[in-house]
């Protein structure tokens, strides 16, 4: 077999039964989870779920009490060195070193990678979009450019997987949407990304996959879409009064003997949420749409069903609801489309995004047990 073969055989990231804790407070338990190829995976939870414990096991900086993480089939454990030549991480509020220009900055860190050549940091330069301040001291940079030379540092190695703890973190608007538009460019140079946050539009833009954790558990794992249907289908059996199946992915494993987790575990089997490998690449996710309209609503809803790029649409009383796939063109055609046949449209308005809707569901019955008195 090929090496390009054998990479493609191995997730870019698999983590498998991770159990963590300090001293008597269990931070992970049981995580398990797979980022495959070219995906920017969303790595969701509250605060002290046990995102940045997993991140760190996956950065080599911290040895889980159980299981194993691999970074492109090797042992994060067992291989760190080669680990490190693959993976760039960059924390949550990185520091820098602040009394030497960008440049400098950057040449330093280069040759402690041993790169063997510093025509590297041009590249990185441009690429993050940072070159017009390569002669400015770090000290003088703003928050967001701060973190696009933490982004420019990390990939000084040409690292194959990105690992970034809350990369928008305290920045601004505008910074957010510079971060957001550098990360889905290195998708599109064949980076592996996985990003974590506690703030769903941050993601909701660029992941193709996630995993929501909490309280040291995944909950959910895999694509987007393949989540959405698999809780609708949950919904679905619940709504008719049965319970539903038990689902593909979902692995049982009994602790290794003398292994105590936690005063909380116990001894029997304990069920890991483990993502499907998606089937193909990554599809066009779902939108949907709330329109408003003068005069009737069904006339206007006949004359979008069935457009390009339009999956369903349906009325519910003055509001037609549009269901797409594609962008602000898309819904800029839509209500060209209908102003052009002489309906006004009164009111637009985006449905509460898919990936909200995702955690929200996910999240319910641990939301309903932390209620209970």
């Amino acid at each position: 077999m090929n090496d390009v073969a054998t990479a493609e055989a191995y997730p870019a990231i698999r983590a498998r039964h991770l159990w963590h804790r300090y001293g008597n407070k269990e931070v992970l338990h049981d995580v398990a989870f797979d980022v495959h190829q070219g995906e920017i995976f969303g790595f969701i939870g509250p605060n002290g779920a046990g995102k940045t414990t997993t991140i760190r096991i996956m950065a080599t900086l911290l040895e889980p009490m159980a299981g194993r993480v691999e970074i492109d089939g090797i042992d994060v454990t067992m291989e760190p060195e080669q680990v490190r030549k693959l993976v760039g991480y960059m924390p949550d509020h990185a520091g820098v070193y602040e009394r030497i220009t960008v440049r400098e900055y950057l040449e330093f860190f280069a040759d402690a990678y041993r790169v063997p050549s510093l025509g590297v940091v041009g590249a990185v330069l441009e690429l993050t979009d940072i070159g017009n301040l390569q002669d400015q001291l770090v000290v003088t940079l703003s928050k967001g450019q701060k973190q696009r030379l933490g982004l420019a540092r990390i990939l000084l190695h040409d690292p194959k997987v990105l690992i970034l703890d809350e990369p928008a973190s305290d920045l601004d608007p505008r910074a957010r949407i510079e971060i957001r538009d550098l990360l889905l460019d290195l998708q599109s140079l064949g980076k592996t990304i996985l990003l974590s946050s506690h703030i769903l539009s941050e993601l909701s833009d660029v992941c193709t996959s996630v995993g929501i954790i909490e309280q040291g558990r995944m909950i959910v794992a895999g694509p987007i879409n393949e989540i959405s249907d698999r809780l609708a289908a949950q919904q679905a059996a619940q709504a008719h009064g049965h319970e539903p199946a038990p689902q593909d992915g979902v692995a049982q494993w009994q602790a290794p003997p003398g292994f105590a987790p936690g005063a909380a575990a116990g001894t029997a089997p304990v069920q890991a949420i483990v993502p499907v490998p998606p089937p193909g690449p990554p599809q066009p996710q779902r939108q949907g749409l709330k329109l408003r309209v003068l005069g009737d609503p069904g006339a206007a809803a006949y004359s979008i069903q069935g457009g390009p790029g339009i999956l369903d649409v349906q009325v519910v009383g003055p509001v037609v609801q549009v269901g797409y796939i594609g962008g602000d063109d898309k819904v800029a055609q839509i209500v060209s489309h209908l102003v052009s046949r002489n309906i006004g449209v009164v009111g637009v308005e985006q449905e509460r995004n898919e990936l909200e809707r995702i955690f929200l569901e996910a999240t319910r019955h641990s939301a309903s047990q932390r209620a209970k008195p």
